[in-house]
């Protein structure tokens, strides 16, 4: 069996049908990645302006916390909560830009599919197979994801929070959709996944509350002690070095328990978040040297006691 050549009318003919496809699937198959691309540039900017209203919309500070804030001129904390909407901002910008990225991508892969005269309900049906079996696979990934996201729109933590996560306790060093990292007090790095955070204590939003509990020999006047007790609260508190540090004047309670030959007292402090254990050390320096200017007598250890 002989098989012609190509005839220069053959060429003419394949060029004619070429021009003529281009002309229309071509043409349509173009302007179809064109809209792709504005639309996905315009949800971009879209997704950021929507994102940012609603993170400036759903920010609310307490009167207390702005108070405290007014009083102690706590400049840090407006700096913070700044710094957290914007990390919010681009996170959460940046996971609906890519879930609007990849709609508008499949929906212009089926039109162009379509053009291509390739029948794409097929295609379609495989793809759903596929995504079925993937997000079986992928449950655990999701529940991070979906965590995290939740995490930054409420804004529940951000980096430089001293957190208790349950499973560690430290500062927060990042965030992102699939886990929380921290740095603990003794310099471990723990990483949590998100979907696995079921409670969070933070301990850096609003205020926080510096607590020193004192146990008291029984001997003691405790008329006396309250006396002391009131004049060295009152003196930190006028304290200027630390005024944008205490939120509130310091809480002196009367005898909480008697155990033996001890009984216990307790003070707490309001203070800015983050701040609280500063407050405690310099209370304890201040009682301890106050107790023994006055006489007063913490109770032994139980040690000690058992020994006499």
């Amino acid at each position: 069996m002989l098989i012609s050549a190509p005839t220069s009318d053959d060429a003419l003919s394949w060029l004619d049908h070429a021009g003529a496809w281009l002309l229309d699937h071509g043409v349509k198959i173009l302007l179809i990645i064109i809209l792709a691309l504005a639309a996905r540039y315009v949800a971009a900017i879209l997704i950021r302006r929507v994102v940012r209203t609603m993170l400036d919309s759903g920010t609310r500070i307490s009167a207390m916390t702005n108070a405290a804030i007014r009083r102690t001129e706590h400049a840090g904390e407006q700096e913070r909560a700044q710094q957290r909407r914007q990390q919010r901002a681009q996170t959460l910008s940046q996971v609906a830009g890519n879930v609007a990225a990849l709609i508008i991508g499949a929906l212009a892969s089926v039109m162009v599919l379509s053009e291509l005269g390739i029948d794409i309900a097929p295609v379609i049906a495989g793809l759903g197979v596929v995504g079925l079996a993937a997000g079986i696979g992928a449950q655990t990934i999701i529940k991070d994801i979906v965590a995290g996201v939740v995490m930054l729109f409420e804004d529940i933590v951000a980096v430089g929070d001293f957190v208790d996560l349950e499973y560690a306790t430290g500062t927060v060093e990042s965030i992102n959709l699939r886990a929380t990292q921290l740095r603990s007090i003794d310099g471990v790095l723990w990483t949590v996944r998100n979907g696995e955070i079921i409670r969070i204590g933070n301990m850096s939003r609003g205020f926080a509350t510096a607590l020193v509990k004192l146990d008291l020999d029984l001997s003691n006047d405790d008329v006396h002690v309250t006396e002391v007790l009131q004049r060295v609260t009152d003196a930190l508190w006028r304290d200027t070095t630390w005024e944008k540090v205490l939120l509130d004047k310091p809480q002196i309670s009367g005898i909480l328990s008697i155990d033996g030959a001890r009984y216990q007292r307790r003070v707490t402090l309001k203070s800015a978040p983050g701040r609280q254990w500063e407050v405690e050390q310099e209370l304890r320096r201040r009682i301890r040297r106050a107790f023994q200017d006055e006489k007063i007598s913490f109770a032994l250890p139980r040690f000690q006691e058992a020994g006499q």
